[in-house]
């Protein structure tokens, strides 16, 4: 038997342990405490120099005031003898020593004797007031301490030179510091010296007592490691020895026990892969093989341990199979699949499984691989337990049935989605899943397409147990046999309540306004389609009622978008405060609602919906700290009497709007046909006028207007006139409140200004000007002053030579802003007339604040100013007031000469009209 002896003692290392503490001891003595006490010693060795040096400092100055040199001498001498002082010297101020121990140097300059001290230390302890120390270690160990004395005016005083004088003290550390250290390390070897012997019994007593017992366990080790379990180790005792001899005994017994149990796991593992119908075999991650079964080495010869599989097969089945090898490693996880190929020149298809053989550090060591030959009929009962297991453990509910669609089985998915037991539902119809939410004709249609075309898709809704329905989507099949007879159907299906909760919230926020929480267009048009079913089917009626807002873009343009949001948000509730919950209420976008309302009693009742919207949206608006007041215009169509669709409702409640604003807003409108038309060439100018510029469809033409006192051309008033390819001439009675409508009113005027300064500017005579007449929905802004500014400073433009028309009702809308302004007209120079005087909200306030140039009389007033005395009365009064504040005044319209013969009468300064001029292109006027 081999004795295996440690290299290492245990019960020998305490002793030396103790032992290596001494040492270290003993050396931490030297290295840390020495150095730790010296530190100590020079601190307590300054501290009693600077006593010593206070102490003479007083005794020396009371002698030198005496003049008793010799007294000054007796105590230095006294005071030297101690044998750490090397030396003590006083001085005066010329560094001459008085008095000295040794008593050698009195009469010497301190630069004679051989001291170490820093020659500039003296005369800093003559400026000083305090003893002054310094530690000199480069020569010798000295401590160095110098301290100034006042000398006295005395007899004495004469010999001495200077005021002051200087004592130093030099104290030699090493001698002062050698008895102590002396017996400190006396101290340390007795500690030492009795360490070492309890060292020495502890070793004795180790080797006696506790290596016997220490020499038993060891043996018993080496016997364990040898593989002999069967002899227990001779130990007892309650100390920690006779615990482990226990412990390793009952070790033995288990690792017997272990062994016993490993070697029939072996016997059997090996009796498994003798007679498993698969290979079975491991390879290293070299991908070597190392160990195969009997069923290895049939397939592949009697020496294949070793090898590689790219030395067994043909490289593409080796790569694939190497392929899985690596995904085995890399993701530590096995891994199954089927393969095909040749053994002997013959094909097999083979099942592999392969998974990872860790070793004790939980890394992978090796591959084991389990590949079964699958024949025929091997393949066909795998697939059928593959089918099973599919069966049992697929997350959708799976129901199959028998020719006459009855229950012959269903999976646990199917009772955890259901409800119901699978024992409850064996031999029943399917139809007791059915819920109420379709009728016969989706099921009589699911069972036609089936039997049709053999199976069906889609989405229906099922119920439980408690009647609780539920979306599934669902997938039915038919099962046929040899002979392509059904015999029986196969149903899969899933629980997408979730999916159809997600849809339903995403279709509400799709379908839903996020301003207004309204529904919006999209949702609109599918409530109009339910509606239209429903209607047809139920021969019902109902109404939609299109609400447009009027002055909404007043209200963003002057107050900005979010108080335009707020309007819309409060504009949403009043609507709803007025209509049933049954009704649909939407915004289309911008500022359009719809309502959808049904049933309709007779069109009195939906007059009066739609008085009442009228009605609760003329009421102001709080926006913040503003009060806004708009209105509505409403357009009202009911089917089926106004359209059959969708298209036709719409289009007919649009025009049935536009009618009532062209009523002057405020106001609603039913459809009729003779509307229609008319809208649908409101809505071809419309859509024109978006083009027209592109098109080069519009163009200029210029009025002039005639200076009644001189008879001469004073300027000419710029003019829009369209020439559409579809629609031909378009009246500017027409095209211009649509481009209000529009906003292509800004872009019209933009071309009419810029186009009148090419064209117009340079034919001017000197004192000419042109008129332009800017939108009332213009003056709301500021982009039309920022376009006069462009026009002055890139085309040339005098301002002297523009007068700017624009209406009362522009103006008395904000006078503030009016006023604003118009006063930067005046800055610029630009002139400001007030056109259609007379026909809207004339006042005297209004022309008194206003920077107003000239006030242009309407030519209704002028029509029949030769019979009518109301209009001869009422220009009259215009000329009188214009003439009182200081404006000028322009008659429109006169077409004859005793028109003309009657404003000269009064007096009136400029005039235009069909009797000086048509309006005219610009190659045609004459200025």
């Amino acid at each position: 038997m081999i004795r295996h002896f440690p290299l290492f003692s245990l019960r020998r290392s305490i002793p030396l342990l103790i032992l290596a503490c001494v040492l270290l001891l003993l050396l931490g003595s030297h290295l840390v405490l020495k150095p730790y006490i010296s530190r100590l010693f020079y601190q307590t060795a300054e501290t009693n120099l600077a006593y010593t040096l206070n102490r003479l400092q007083g005794g020396m100055e009371y002698l030198l005031s005496r003049d008793d040199l010799e007294g000054v001498r007796r105590e230095i001498a006294a005071t030297g003898v101690h044998e750490e002082i090397r030396h003590l010297l006083v001085m005066d101020e010329a560094m001459i020593i008085l008095a000295a121990t040794p008593a050698g140097f009195e009469g010497q300059h301190l630069d004679q004797v051989s001291l170490h001290v820093d020659r500039r230390l003296p005369f800093q302890a003559l400026q000083e007031q305090g003893a002054i120390i310094q530690l000199v270690t480069r020569d010798e160990h000295s401590l160095y301490g110098l301290i100034s004395i006042q000398l006295p005016d005395g007899e004495y005083s004469s010999h001495l030179q200077g005021d002051s004088g200087l004592i130093l003290l030099e104290l030699d550390l090493n001698h002062a510091a050698q008895q102590g250290w002396y017996h400190l390390e006396s101290v340390f070897l007795w500690v030492s010296f009795a360490i070492g012997v309890l060292a020495i019994l502890l070793w004795v007593w180790s080797e006696w007592f506790i290596g016997r017992r220490l020499g038993v366990i060891t043996e018993a080790v080496n016997r364990i490691r040898e593989g002999h379990l069967d002899q227990p180790i001779p130990l007892s005792g309650r100390d920690e020895l006779g615990v482990i001899a226990a412990a390793l005994n009952h070790m033995q017994v288990s690792l017997r026990s272990s062994r016993d149990e490993l070697l029939r796991t072996h016997e059997q593992m090996d009796s498994i892969l003798r007679h498993i119908p698969s290979m079975v075999y491991i390879k290293n991650l070299q991908g070597h093989y190392t160990l195969g079964n009997r069923h290895f080495y049939n397939y592949f010869g009697s020496d294949p341990l070793g090898k590689q599989v790219f030395d067994l097969l043909e490289p593409p089945y080796a790569a694939e199979i190497q392929y899985y090898d690596d995904e085995v490693v890399r993701t530590r996880r096995p891994q199954q699949f089927e393969i095909s190929f040749p053994i002997s020149g013959v094909m097999h298809s083979w099942f592999m499984v392969k998974f990872p053989l860790f070793d004790d550090r939980g890394e992978p060591e090796a591959i084991c691989s389990v590949a079964t030959n699958v024949t025929e009929q091997e393949r066909n009962a795998y697939m059928l337990n593959v089918s099973k297991r599919i069966f049992e453990h697929a997350a959708e509910g799976i129901m199959i049935t028998d020719a006459q669609n009855r229950v012959v089985d269903v999976n646990p998915s199917f009772e955890r989605i259901s409800g119901f037991q699978r024992k409850a539902v064996l031999g029943r119809d399917p139809a007791f899943l059915k819920s109420d939410l379709h009728d016969s004709d989706f099921y009589q249609s699911l069972w036609q397409q089936v039997t049709t075309e053999g199976s069906w898709k889609g989405e229906l809704w099922n119920k439980r147990p408690d009647g609780t329905a539920y979306p599934v989507r669902l997938s039915i099949s038919g099962i046929r046999d040899r002979h392509g007879m059904i015999s029986g159907y196969f149903g899969i299906f899933e629980d997408v309540s979730e999916e159809y909760q997600a849809r339903t919230r995403l279709r509400k926020l799709a379908y839903r306004d996020s301003l207004t929480g309204l529904f919006n267009r999209l949702a609109f048009k599918e409530k109009v389609h339910e509606f239209l079913a429903r209607a047809r089917r139920y021969h019902e009626n109902f109404a939609l009622l299109f609400v447009d807002l009027d002055l909404f873009k007043d209200v963003n343009d002057s107050f900005g978008h979010e108080a335009g949001d707020l309007l819309l948000k409060q504009v949403a509730d009043r609507i709803l405060s007025q209509v049933r919950d049954s009704d649909i209420v939407s915004r289309l976008g911008g500022d359009e609602f719809t309502l959808l309302i049904s049933p309709v009693e007779n069109d009195i009742a939906l007059a009066s919906i739609a008085e009442n919207l009228i009605d609760v949206l003329s009421q102001p608006f709080q926006l913040n700290d503003v009060e806004v007041t708009i209105g509505c215009s409403v357009g009202v169509v009911s089917y089926p009497r106004d359209g059959e669709n969708l298209d036709q409702l719409m289009r007919h409640a649009d025009a049935a709007m536009y009618h009532a604003k062209a009523m002057g807003r405020g106001c609603y409108a039913f459809f009729d046909v003779e509307l229609d038309q008319r809208n649908h060439r409101l809505m071809q100018i419309k859509h024109g006028l978006r083009q027209a510029l592109a098109r080069d469809e519009m163009h200029l033409v210029y009025q002039p207007e005639i200076n009644l006192q001189t008879g001469q051309v004073f300027g000419f008033e710029v003019l829009m006139r369209w020439h559409s390819d579809e629609l031909g001439w378009v009246s500017p009675a027409e095209f211009i409140p649509v481009a209000e409508e529009s906003d292509s009113i800004a872009d019209l005027t933009r071309w009419m200004l810029i186009k009148a300064c090419r064209e117009l500017l340079p034919r001017l005579e000197t004192g000419m000007q042109m008129a332009v007449n800017i939108s009332p929905r213009q003056f709301g802004g500021d982009r039309w002053l920022a376009l006069i500014r462009q026009c002055i400073d890139e085309e040339g433009l005098d301002p002297t030579r523009l007068c700017i028309e624009i209406t009362e009702g522009a103006l008395i809308r904000d006078m503030d802003q009016a006023v604003v302004q118009l006063s930067e007209l005046r800055k610029l120079g630009v002139s400001v007339a007030i056109d259609d005087f007379g026909t809207g909200y004339s006042s005297l306030s209004y022309l008194k604040r206003l920077p107003i140039d000239y006030l242009k009389i309407d030519r209704t007033f002028v029509a029949d100013i030769e019979q009518d005395q109301d209009d001869q009365a009422i220009i009259r009064a215009i000329i009188n007031l214009a003439d009182s504040l200081g404006i000028s005044v322009i008659a429109e319209g006169v077409e004859s000469e005793a028109q003309l013969d009657f404003l000269k009468s009064l007096d009136c300064d400029i005039a235009q009209g069909y009797f000086f001029a048509h309006p005219q292109a610009i190659d045609k006027i004459k200025c």
